[in-house]
């Protein structure tokens, strides 16, 4: 009787003080990431293809690209967002793919790109931007 008065006790609780939301899962989405490194005509890529989980906006996803080095150029460390890595569709599902690569990340004077060193993060922020997770990250063999 006690274990029910005090069940009952939580759950109005949980509902007047509004966390209904976070358990309704309001909070950031389950998405699953994998990333396949390569070698191309344009030195090296990294192939990110969403595997599963939740649909998001795509505005939402943004891809922080940490010291790539861009030959002839020099390195670039910046945000981007989905549709400059190649995504056309406004919304980010299971098939996705993004591509991290000399034609994406470089100014166009860079002849190839060199990812040895550099740190690709997957972050889901939210849409009023007040919120944000982590998704996927990646680390280059000399990072």
């Amino acid at each position: 009787m006690v274990a029910i008065t005090v069940l009952l006790a939580a759950t109005v609780a949980t509902f007047f003080m509004g966390y209904e939301d976070s358990l309704t899962g309001m909070g950031a989405p389950t998405v699953a990431i994998s990333g396949e490194f390569g070698v191309g005509s344009g030195g090296h890529e990294l192939a990110l293809e969403f595997t599963g989980g939740e649909v998001v906006p795509r505005e939402n996803v943004k891809v922080q690209v940490s010291n790539a080095n861009c030959l002839g150029h020099g390195t670039v460390t910046d945000r981007f967002d989905l549709r400059q890595l190649g995504v056309s569709a406004s919304e980010v599902m299971a098939g996705t793919e993004a591509e991290v690569s000399v034609d994406t990340v470089c100014p166009s004077a860079a002849g190839r790109l060199k990812l040895s060193g550099t740190e690709v993060t997957v972050t889901w922020i939210s849409s009023d931007g007040a919120d944000g997770n982590v998704l996927y990250r990646w680390r280059g063999p000399g990072a």
